[in-house]
């Protein structure tokens, strides 16, 4: 397969995961009563595409190891899409930073640890 056809398929692929953790995180933004559905939902979109652009640029460094990965990638979330709630919604902050940590919490705990569960061979 041609590199670049490989490349254009990991971008849409890691577009698809950033569409349905922002679907996750959006709808546990508005759970949480950080704002109403929409504005939670475009938010969430942004976010999700900063740090997961940021976190498939460490992927790719870091794709044999997915016990160095995952933690770093987690932290990287949390930092990345506090700054872009923060910019959003700046008078509560205190409160961004508690809602990050909830709505990553959320989005590894329902997407990504099952991916690596069942996406990895048993043994």
């Amino acid at each position: 397969m041609s590199p670049y056809l490989l490349l254009i398929l990991g971008f849409l692929a890691l577009l698809v995961v950033d569409l349905l953790l922002a679907l996750v995180e959006g709808v546990t933004l508005t759970l949480l009563r950080w704002n109403p559905f929409r504005q939670s939902m475009t938010v969430s979109i942004i976010m999700n595409l900063a740090s997961g652009f940021i976190n498939g640029v460490l992927l790719i460094l870091l794709q044999d190891n997915p016990l160095v990965w995952v933690p770093i990638s987690f932290i990287l979330s949390i930092l990345v899409e506090y700054f872009v709630m923060s910019f959003f919604k700046r008078d509560t902050i205190r409160r961004n930073g508690l809602f990050t940590i909830l709505i990553n919490l959320a989005s590894y705990v329902i997407l990504i640890l099952p991916a690596y569960y069942f996406g990895t061979p048993q043994v």
